[in-house]
């Protein structure tokens, strides 16, 4: 009986390391960033926001603070040391966020890309939520019930395509290349995706991470002319792992082509959290790629930049 239980707890834990590297790979490849990498440049951000209109500023990872129609919206706000279930473990950033939650101008409505640490980070999400009561968070369908656990009210959840008004934006919850997870083994148990957001002005489309995928082909079938769209370049290295999460620079250009928006500004980059390629040499792809082709309209804002909408 002995030997039979030993055998089995073998063999469970056999089949559990086998499941992990074949579907956690890309997560296992997170702890393990490269060294010598240059820290990435940024801005701290002193000034009062509250007076400023229709601007945005890359804060760090995928978290964009976006002003529009005199409404403040975060994208996927991570302001904790670590993207990572416990405080001492796990990747942690490079640089700080380039604001303070108590500094921040009100903010009016949050959306969420995905549950991966680095995207929907609980701690951020209570804070703000305490700063700002009537805070409107949207997340993809699954993970409502995460937050009404966690205590959070003002919550949306949102099927791929799906269309809402909220105030006076016009939002679609759009479908990326990509997968979700908070333990090893709630995968893709909820949603991923991107947001697009429209008003009389402007439109807006927010990819939290991606891979290549031929979904984007859809978008200017079923959505209006995109303005801008802040489209991750980053954690793309090694190919052999992250081609199936992550694009590379090249297939960002290629997206944010097929997309035909205006203008692209690249996000997800430069090590914050986590990486394997050269810190800068997302950037570098891009400004070569936009000095080969004056029609491409993709920069790669350093985070605390104040960009004016175009």
């Amino acid at each position: 009986m002995r030997k039979f239980l030993t055998y089995s707890i073998l063999v469970i834990f056999i089949s559990l390391i086998i499941y992990v590297a074949i579907n956690f790979r890309s997560g296992i490849n997170t702890l393990r960033p490269s060294d010598g990498h240059e820290i990435l440049a940024y801005e701290s951000i002193q000034k009062n926001l509250d007076d400023r209109k229709n601007y945005f500023i890359w804060i760090g990872q995928a978290t964009v603070l976006l002003n529009m129609n005199d409404r403040n919206v975060l994208f996927d706000p991570i302001f904790s040391d670590r993207a990572s279930p416990l405080s001492f473990f796990g990747p942690k950033r490079t640089i700080p966020p380039v604001i303070k939650i108590e500094d921040l101008p009100i903010i009016d409505i949050i959306f969420i890309s995905h549950n991966h640490y680095d995207h929907l980070d609980l701690e951020s999400l209570k804070a703000i939520q305490q700063k700002f009561p009537d805070v409107v968070i949207n997340v993809p369908r699954g993970d409502k019930q995460l937050l009404i656990s966690e205590g959070f009210k003002n919550i949306n959840e949102f099927e791929w395509w799906q269309r809402e008004k909220i105030y006076d934006f016009e939002i679609v919850f759009t479908p990326t290349n990509h997968w979700s997870a908070r333990t090893l083994f709630d995968r893709k148990k909820s949603l991923w995706g991107g947001w697009f957001i429209e008003t009389e002005d402007y439109s807006i489309l927010h990819i939290g991470d991606t891979a290549k995928d031929r979904v984007y082909e859809e978008y200017p079938k079923r959505l209006s002319d995109i303005d801008i769209t802040f489209m991750p370049i980053g954690s793309y290295l090694p190919r052999n792992i992250e081609a199936e999460y992550h694009v590379d620079p090249h297939e960002a250009i290629e997206i944010v082509q097929t997309l035909n928006t205006k203008f692209a500004y690249g996000i997800h980059w430069g090590g914050i959290f986590f990486q394997q390629e050269p810190t800068y040499e997302p950037l570098e792809i891009i400004k070569n790629a936009r000095m080969l082709n004056e029609e491409l309209k993709f920069y790669t804002p350093l985070p605390g930049e104040i960009i004016d909408l175009p």
